[in-house]
This record gives structure tokens, C-alpha cells and sequence, in this order.
């Protein structure tokens, strides 16, 4: 996958990012900024509040940083999530929500 300005092996779908543009008033467009991984956490309200507390964000045990992370939309009143593994969607879940 090609990610933070490099091909490298990931183990997500999806990977967090942020870019900023600029467009002057003679159309040049102007790439000002790029933050990628835990350069985003500042956009992440929750992290602001588990800084604070005595655990922290407590991830050591977890698949990945941020695997505790779900769409709002792919829960269903009967799944449950185990923060330890990558998310795999329930097989009675509609693919083309996605």
C-alpha cells in the first residue's frame, strides 16, 4: 500500500491520514501540509481524555493502536468486539454499507 509518501506492507484496509491543500488565485494548487498515524491522535477527541487518566490508552495487549476503533454504522445488536484482533465483518453484515 502505498502510504505516508511510501509502499510499504500494511495490515489494515483503511489507514489514517490528513492532507491540506491550498488553491491561489491562479488555479496552482499547492499541497501544504500531511500528517499521518499518530499525527492525527490531536483529531481523535477520545485520546484527549484517555491522556489524562492513570491507564492511558492502555493498547500494549491490542491487534493494532487503534483496533478498538468501529464504523458507527457495522454494529449489530449481537456482535460482539474483541479489541485484541484486526475486525472482521459478521457474516449476516451487508458488504455494500460499507
Amino acid at each position: 500500500m502505498y502510504y505516508n509518501y511510501e509502499m510499504q506492507e500494511f495490515g489494515v484496509e483503511e489507514a489514517p491520514g490528513a492532507s491540506v491543500f491550498h488553491k491561489d488565485a491562479t488555479g496552482n494548487i499547492f499541497h501544504t501540509y500531511s500528517s499521518y498515524a499518530r499525527g492525527l491522535d490531536i483529531l481523535v477527541g477520545t485520546y484527549n481524555y484517555l491522556d489524562l487518566v492513570p491507564k492511558g490508552r492502555d493498547e500494549d495487549a491490542l491487534a493494532f493502536t487503534m483496533s478498538w476503533v468501529r464504523h458507527h454504522d457495522r454494529y449489530s445488536d449481537d456482535d460482539l468486539v474483541d479489541p485484541t484482533r484486526l475486525y472482521v465483518a459478521p457474516k449476516s453484515s451487508d458488504a455494500s454499507r460499507a
